[in-house]
This record gives C-alpha cells, structure tokens and sequence, in this order.
C-alpha cells in the first residue's frame, strides 16, 4: 500500500519534465539552424561549381595556345596523315587543371577562307575540380583581316625584341608581340592580342585593362607565348646613295629659316651649331616638306611646334645611320620628337613613311615621341619606326599612329597607339628573311556541348 501511494505521488509530480523539453527546445533549433546551413551549403557549392567551369574553359583555351605554339614553331605536337587527328597530347597542368588535346592538320576548301591555304584544327579540354569544359578552334595561314601580310607587322602593330612596359594611362590600340615579358601598370590598357616571350608572362597592375579588339571593348585573360626575331636593319648604299641633297634646294622650309638646320647648316645657308653632319634639326613654328624617296640621316629633331611633312602619295624612307658611323657615343636619341612637333602630309592626305635605324650591338641609341607629339592625326598611312636594335619611348600624350618594333618599347603619361591601315603588309628592304613555319591565325572559335566525343570535334 506505501509503494502504491508513492508511485502515485511520482506520477503526480512535475519534476523531471524539464530535460525532456529542454531536449525537445534543442532538436527544434538545430533544424531550424541546419536549413540555413543547407543553403549556404547549396550555395556554396553553386559558387564552387560556376569558378570550376570558367577556371576549366581557361584551361582548355591553354591547350589550344600550347598546340599554336608547336605549330608556329614549325614542331607538330604529335604525328598522323594530313586530315586525321593525333593525340591526346596530355601531361599538361594549368591552373591546378588537367588539360589534354587533339589537332589535325588540313588544306583547300576545308578551310573555310580560302582554297590555297593550310589550316588547323585544335580541339581541347581543360578538367579542374571535376569540371571539364571543351573547345574547337580552327586556324589558319591565309591572310586575315586581322592578319593580311606576311611582313614583321603582320599580326602585331607593335613588337618588341625585350620587354614592353605601359603605365601612367598609356594605351596600344593594337596586338603587340615581346620576346621578354609585358607588364600594365597604372591605368595602363592593352588592347588586342598579346604574345610574350617563352616562359615570359603579361603582368597587369594597378586598375589595368587587357583586352581582345582594338576599341577595349572586349575583356581578354590568355596570351601566347612564342619566340620573337626582328632581323636588323640592312640600308645597303642607302648612305651614298639618297636624296638627302633635296634638303633645303628642293624639299624647302616653310616658316623662319633660320629655325631648320641641315648638316651644318640653316636653311639660309649660316653655319650653325644646331645640327651636325646629317642631322636635320626643325623647331619655332617651322616645317620642311620631304619629296624624295630615300634620305639617310644621323639624327632627326622636332622642336616647339614644327612639323616634317612628305608630299601626299608620296613612298619615304628614311634611314638612321649607326652611332659608330655617325660619330656617336652610346646613348645618343636618333629620333627625337618634342612639344606639339608632328610628321604628317602636307595635304591631309595618306601618307608612307618608314623610318629604319640600323643601331648597334656594341652602343645604345633610342628613339623618343614626347610632350603632345604625334603622328598623323587621321591613322590611315602607313608610318613604320622600326629600331630592332634601339630603346623605344613614348611619353607626355604622345601619339602615334602605324606601327612600332624597338629592341624595348616603354609607354607612359597617357601615351596612345593606333594601327595604321596598311602597316601589317609593310615589307622590310633589303633583308631576306630566313625561311620560318607558317603562322596560324584562329578564324573560328567554338565551345563544345558533349565532354568525351569520338572523333573530337563531335558535338562542336
């Protein structure tokens, strides 16, 4: 009877319900917790997944560039019959993804641009995180209007034998090609197609931009990495045999003459102290009017508003002596162009101009556009400074408009290129070049929809 009225009173009694809520109270909340861990979970791995499928189309686009690579150096990554693809060509790590990849070679109408050319097809897949992505790009050797010409400018408006550094808002409107490395600094902005040296990288800094097309429209992440030659310049009897003897008899001065200065001499005929043998020196408001064909010169200066102008429809070449024959010591500026001075038609109308420096491997000259300079306002000529051996610089809203090869190119101060219609067909006198591979330009670039396909193309 004692037991029966305790367990009564047990049972009567509140205690003990406390644990049970308490655990009751924490279940709840530990659901309501692992929603918002679910989701951030989801989310998470959706963030995870879309960096896995851009990172891994990068990484194919890198097999592509690797195959172009062998291909414009004249090595094929791997053997088979032309019209059969060869590969896989793996053991390639990009960006902590796998990428492997197939090609095979063509010609003739296959091509799609033309029925006497050689093309490529590439087509590669990048793996990163479980991610896989697949591309097809075909290329070309036939001239595009991206790449028309075979000379030194044909796929690049700009090309340096070393390194190419813009900064302070600098701007090439065109595609540039280094044999060393290419660094963005401070606002500066790339705008076309960059090819850097082996091993060499394109750094960017600072708020720069690198982009694919010339109006810095469309944001670009790859670049090519290959080998660049510029072969020297050969001026062959350009030195004896010019037209230099124009200068101030026919090709006259427009403005004060005693402010143009021709080896030794103003336009008045004054000794002067201004310009030495070979040197044409030009500034205060004045002009001189080039009609000749060829002129070689030691040094050319543009001062304080004054202008060199070539006849319109006229062809000019004007070559810069060595600084051995010249008399130089290293260091000297051959081609100086300061404060508002420019070179352009006396008419408006299209003009060809080159300007070769032959340099030297012992001494070191350089070539300088400065202080609001520019070249032909319009950009429809062909205006080329080639200076394989000479340090290149443009700087303080200098403009310049063709095309440009240095043994080192550095742009600064809101300095800006644009490539002029014709400069990719400009072809250089007096050099044989020596017999290189052809150079496969992509005209065709397709993401595929299926990940393993035989043969590669399917599904592309």
């Amino acid at each position: 009877m004692a037991l029966l009225k305790r367990l009564s009173a047990r049972l009567a009694s509140e205690q003990g319900f406390a644990v049970p809520t308490v655990m009751l109270m924490t279940i709840a909340a530990m659901a309501v917790a692992s929603v918002g861990v679910v989701a951030s979970i989801q989310g998470q791995s959706g963030v995870v997944r879309d960096q896995g499928t851009k990172t891994a189309l990068e990484v194919a686009e890198s097999g592509v560039n690797q195959a172009l690579l062998y291909y414009n150096r004249g090595v094929a990554p791997c053997t088979a019959k032309e019209g059969e693809w060869c590969g896989p060509v793996t053991g390639m790590s990009v960006n902590g993804g796998a990428v492997e990849y197939w090609s095979r070679l063509a010609s003739g109408d296959e091509c799609e641009v033309g029925n006497q050319v050689d093309c490529v097809e590439i087509v590669s897949q990048g793996t990163v995180n479980g991610v896989t992505r697949r591309v097809d790009v075909s290329s070309s050797t036939v001239p595009t209007e991206e790449s028309p010409g075979s000379g030194p400018f044909a796929s690049a408006g700009v090309l340096s034998q070393e390194s190419m550094t813009l900064d302070s808002n600098a701007v090439i409107h065109t595609g540039v090609a280094t044999n060393g490395d290419m660094i963005l600094k401070s606002n500066a902005r790339q705008c076309g197609k960059a090819s850097v040296g082996i091993g060499k990288k394109l750094t960017q800094e600072q708020n720069t931009g690198y982009y694919s097309d010339a109006l810095c429209k469309s944001k670009e992440s790859t670049y090519l990495q290959q080998a660049l030659t510029l072969p020297p310049v050969n001026q062959g009897d350009a030195a004896t045999n010019n037209d230099n003897a124009r200068l101030f008899s026919q090709d006259l001065v427009s403005g004060n003459k005693s402010d143009a200065c021709w080896n030794g001499f103003t336009a008045e005929g004054k000794a002067s102290k201004n310009c030495d043998t070979r040197e044409l020196v030009v500034e205060q408001n004045s002009s001189v009017t080039l009609g000749g064909s060829v002129y070689s010169f030691c040094k050319l200066k543009l001062l304080n508003n004054s202008a060199l102008y070539v006849v319109a429809g006229k062809s000019v070449t004007i070559y810069f002596d060595s600084p051995e024959a010249c008399g130089y010591s290293s260091g000297v500026t051959q081609l100086e162009l300061q404060s508002n001075s420019r070179i352009t038609s006396s008419s408006g109308s299209p003009i060809s101009v080159a300007m070769l420096f032959v340099g030297s491997e012992a001494l070191s000259t350089k070539v300088l556009l400065n202080s609001n300079t520019s070249v032909e306002e319009s950009c429809d000529q062909n205006f080329v400074v080639y200076a394989p051996r000479s340090e290149v610089e443009l700087n303080s809203n200098a403009r310049f408009c063709g095309a440009i090869a240095g043994k080192s190119v550095h742009m600064d101060s809101n300095a800006v290129v644009w490539s002029a219609s014709g400069s990719e067909s400009f072809s250089l006198p007096g050099v044989e070049l020596p017999e290189t591979a052809a150079h496969y330009t992509p005209y065709r670039f397709v993401e595929c929809s299926a990940v393993e396909a035989s043969p590669p193309d399917a599904g592309c």
